[in-house]
Formats: C-alpha cells, structure tokens, sequence
C-alpha cells in the first residue's frame, strides 16, 4: 500500500540505518512549549571531501517570517517555478458542501462504516480495537467530505474544485495502486514553500499533469475509487501536506527498504513521503476573512515526539520548513522536534555524538494515540519506548541526500 496510510492504516515497519553524523528529532511539540515554527531551514556549504562543512547562515528572516535556520546541512538545486507564491492562502472549500460553516458537520463529514463522526476527522480517530475501542491509534491523514448530490443510480456528482491556484503535479488514474483510488494533486506556493492539495477517491478527473488551475475551477467528480469503499459511502478524501524528500524515490531504490515502502508506484507522491496538517482550521480561517500565513499554522501545530540521530550531510525538503532554534554549525548532533504524526518542526544542533538514531520522547500517555505515532514507536520491553523498525526507516527516509560518495583510492 504506497498510498500512505492516508485512511488510517497503522505501519508494521522494516528496518533503518543511521547516517554517520548525528541528528536529533523531536516529532510534536512538548506541552506548554512557544516553539515558533518552521522557518527555510539550511543555507550552507558542502566541502569538497565527503564529509559535511556546516557554513554560517546570514542572520535574518527566511520566507514563513521566523528565524532562518542556522547552516545545517548542504543546500539542494531548485529549479525555476511558474507557481505564484502568497504569505496567506485563502483556501476555499474543495465541493460544494459548506456544512463546516454552518455548524452542520453531520451533513459536511462522511463517517466510516463506525459510523463515529470523528473518524472521517483529522488526526488519531480511528482504532483497531473492537467495540467498545479504549485506544484510537490510527491516524487519519485528511477529511472526508460528504456528497451532496446523486444522480438517478445513486453515484455522487459533485464537482471537485481546485482548493487555491496552482499546478497539478499528480494525476492518478488507476484506483487499483493507491488507497486513495483516483486521485489528483496540486502544488501551490506558501511563503514560496511548496504545499500540495490532495483529493482522494474520485470518480473521474478532468485535468492533466502540469495543467494550472485557478481556485474553484474542476478538477473531477467525486467518487468512491480505492478498497473497501462502497457507493453509500462516497466521499472526497481532502488534504493539505508538504512533502518530506524530494529523493524519495531515489531512496526507495537505493535502499530496498520492502513491506510498506515497494512497490512504490508514485514515486515521489507516495503518501509516506506527503505529511501534513488539519485542513479545518485553514478553511475555517479563510472562511472569516482571516487566512493564516504559514508561519502561523506551523507554529499552532502540536508536538512531543523527539529522536536523536546523527545530523545529515545534506538537505531535504522538510528542512526547508523546520525552524532552527539554535545554530546547527559545528554540530554532530541534531534534536528534532515533530507533530505526533512526524511532521518536523524544529531542529536544534546539539554538542556530543551519537552513532545512532534514537527516541528520546512521545507526546501524549498509553492511553492516548498521539502516543504511538502512527506506528513509528513501539514498546521495547523495559517499561519504555522506542523506534519502531518503521520509524528507523522513517527517519532514514528524511535525511537521506543521495548516495555515498565513493571513496577516492
């Protein structure tokens, strides 16, 4: 399943390797804690050897408005965009249902076959404990979004809008290789941040890779494409996500991590490489005339989840995001902080080593979900908890820049 876990499967996960310098990521934000968030993180040099030379970034503020993040790690090439970038989003509802608006969520959400309403929420809604559940720990990636209007069969024909301009970089046209089952996926530029919508289970799409589009215009019908969906059940599976590395596929190939990472059939679309937040609050927002900025969603994110693990010899997506609390120059060692569902939020360079990628804290209690972040930590049998095999890969995953330099003779 390269979709991605993005209707609440939990990962049983393969196993990592940690890189040669020394990282520390915290996933989530600790109660009580300011963490103002995610700023372009890493404007540094690589030296000439194999070895990482941390270069000082000039003091400022990067494009979100927060501090930018201290050289990290080496910077990456990126090409020209013809996107248009905006502070604030005004994002728009993707269907014409507006119950959210009207305090009408039972008539804007589409609940799973629980029936819970708060299944087709964002966040840890879901569980696979039977009834009554104590425990939900699965986590749910997007909203799902209720049909409005049915034609004579009984098939939904919603139109599905562009959520803001953009560019559609993923077309999906085979429901069989995705639990998203048709799906399309569309670029748009945060404070010159990459950010993607993405619309899961449609019936039909009407648009092509690299076409772009306005907010409101169609992108398809919606549908109920992908497993264990039926008619009833129709829904509009909505998300706002960054991607985590742009190398994703490249580390796929170059690792062959097996069970929950290949056959990866959406190169660098799969949803283990998109992560994102609660589209609610940024409709809700929009909706009153108050769009957030970036800066300002990330920084209301929660946190918690922290691991340690040698800092990375080079850049990735994320960091581009990830707010640098304290100067990475010199650094071996990295503590990054993440969202429960390991969306990074801040990195901060620490003095000392580690050879190896480690958990340092969980969000939350046992009995909450946001505890097991979505399978990336597990018991280890001493009272305590620790990286699960999916999360060694995982963080692997984050950090990775390319293969090894080969050794000079």
């Amino acid at each position: 399943m390269d979709g991605g876990f993005g209707r609440g499967d939990r990962p049983r996960s393969p196993d990592g390797k940690a890189g040669s310098r020394t990282l520390k990521i915290s996933i989530g934000r600790s109660r009580g804690s300011s963490l103002p968030i995610l700023s372009t993180l890493l404007l540094c040099v690589v030296s000439s050897n194999p070895g990482i030379s941390f270069a000082q970034a000039p003091a400022g503020m990067n494009s979100v408005g927060t501090r930018s993040a201290a050289s990290c790690a080496a910077p990456t090439e990126r090409g020209p965009t013809e996107v248009s970038a905006t502070n604030r989003i005004a994002w728009q509802l993707p269907t014409e249902n507006d119950g959210l608006f009207h305090d009408q969520k039972s008539r804007f959400f589409q609940p799973t076959i629980s029936r819970r309403p708060v299944s087709v929420m964002f966040g840890f809604v879901r569980t696979s404990e039977p009834e009554p559940p104590r425990l939900f720990e699965h986590f749910h990636k997007g909203i799902d979004i209720r049909a409005l209007h049915r034609d004579e069969r009984g098939e939904p024909t919603d139109v599905v809008r562009a959520s803001s301009d953009g560019e559609v970089v993923r077309v999906n046209l085979d429901e069989k290789i995705s639990d998203y089952g048709k799906q399309v996926i569309v670029r748009h530029l945060w404070a010159q941040q990459p950010v993607y919508t993405i619309y899961g289970h449609l019936s039909s799409i009407g648009v092509q890779l690299g076409q772009k589009v306005k907010a409101g215009d169609p992108l398809g019908v919606m549908g109920w494409t992908g497993p264990g969906l039926s008619r009833d059940r129709a829904h509009l599976h909505f998300e706002i996500a960054f991607q985590i590395n742009g190398k994703f596929a490249e580390w796929v190939e170059a690792t062959k991590p097996g069970r929950l990472w290949e056959p990866n059939r959406h190169g660098e679309w799969n949803g283990l490489n998109l992560m994102g937040v609660d589209p609610v609050p940024l409709l809700e927002a929009s909706h009153q005339g108050k769009p957030m900025s970036l800066q300002e969603c990330l920084h209301s994110q929660p946190g918690g989840f922290v691991v340690e693990m040698p800092a990375p010899g080079g850049r990735a997506e994320w960091m581009l995001r990830a707010e640098a609390v304290e100067n990475c120059t010199g650094n071996d060692t990295w503590h990054v902080e993440m969202t429960p569902w390991a969306l990074p939020l801040k990195i901060r360079g620490t003095p000392g080593k580690t050879e190896e990628t480690k958990l340092i804290s969980v969000p939350g209690r046992p009995n909450e979900g946001k505890y097991y972040c979505r399978g990336l930590v597990e018991a280890d049998g001493k009272g305590g908890m620790r990286l699960s095999k999916f999360g060694r890969q995982t963080m692997e995953m984050m950090v990775y820049a390319g293969p090894s330099p080969t050794p000079q003779p």
